[in-house]
């Protein structure tokens, strides 16, 4: 009987290890896909915040174009001449490739 116990007693620990690697084993299996799933997320959510605050400034842009609309009586010339290409009467357009 004594040496049954001893016995025993020689193999918990590599028993206990062998356990413990196995818990930790299924552990990682369950939670290593939320893990990556998480950072996948964290990424995109760093992107997705980026592009707002660049949408934020070009809203902000926006709102000060439409503002200068309001005060500025020559804008509407301005438009016209740069993105439309108008010309005022007996004036010479000269369109110059850089």
């Amino acid at each position: 009987m004594a040496g049954k116990l001893l016995n025993i007693k020689r193999f918990k620990q590599p028993l206990l290890g062998i356990a413990i690697g196995v818990v930790l084993i299924s552990v990682a299996v369950i939670y290593f896909p939320d893990y990556v799933k998480i950072k996948e997320l964290r990424q995109e959510n760093t992107r997705l915040s980026s592009e707002i605050v660049k949408l934020e400034k070009e809203i902000a842009d926006y709102e000060r174009k439409l503002n200068n609309l309001d005060s500025d009586p020559y804008i509407y010339e301005r438009i016209a001449r740069d993105e439309l290409g108008v010309a005022r009467e007996n004036e010479i357009v000269i369109d110059i490739e850089e």
